[in-house]
């Protein structure tokens, strides 16, 4: 299975995030552009494993340790950027990378690590995917809409291609705040 740890997100930030994949895809001559359902925050990529429950394991004791207070994982839409490529672009809207997102991801990629998980080791630049292989037509220009929202937790999601088609489901979701006794 190809496993990722992802914050979905609220349906405010969807809608939000379509309107400015609404106005790439009105803006380009051609590109792949990223379902609504697939919509996430990507906090550590795993790839291929077949230990999804030692996975849950780690989310759950990275959720015990969380040192926010309820409610301060805070997710807020911020710009928007372009990574290049040979067959067209890959165009994404920023997440404010706030403290408490950058421990987060940090424990995350430790705890897996120390798990033997070969989870990458660049640093974290938290974004959201919205096209790929985007070309836009001369002089198009795309402006981000602005979100956010509170996480209460993250998931574990598998990505799946049936019939070419990408597809993300989740397979667990742990709380953040939970505080041994």
């Amino acid at each position: 299975m190809r496993l990722f740890i992802a914050i979905l997100f609220s349906s405010e930030v969807k809608d939000a995030l379509c309107e400015t994949i609404a106005e790439l895809r009105a803006a380009s001559l051609r590109g792949r552009f990223t379902a609504r359902e697939n919509l996430h925050l990507t906090l550590a990529f795993i790839g291929e494993s077949n230990r999804p429950d030692d996975i849950l394991g780690v989310m759950e004791d990275v959720a015990a340790e969380w040192s926010g207070a309820p409610g301060a994982l805070e997710i807020t839409l911020s710009g928007a950027g372009v990574f290049g490529g040979r067959g067209g672009d890959l165009h994404w809207v920023g997440v404010e990378n706030t403290p408490a997102l950058k421990s987060l991801a940090a424990r995350l990629a430790q705890a897996l690590r120390a798990e033997g998980f070969p989870v990458e080791k660049r640093r974290f630049t938290p974004h959201v995917t919205i096209g790929r292989e985007v070309v836009l037509a001369p002089g198009a220009r795309i402006l981000t809409h602005p979100a956010r929202m509170v996480a209460d937790g993250m998931s574990l999601m598998r990505s799946d291609r049936p019939g070419g088609r990408l597809t993300y489901t989740e397979i667990g979701f742990v709380r953040l705040d939970r505080r041994r006794e």
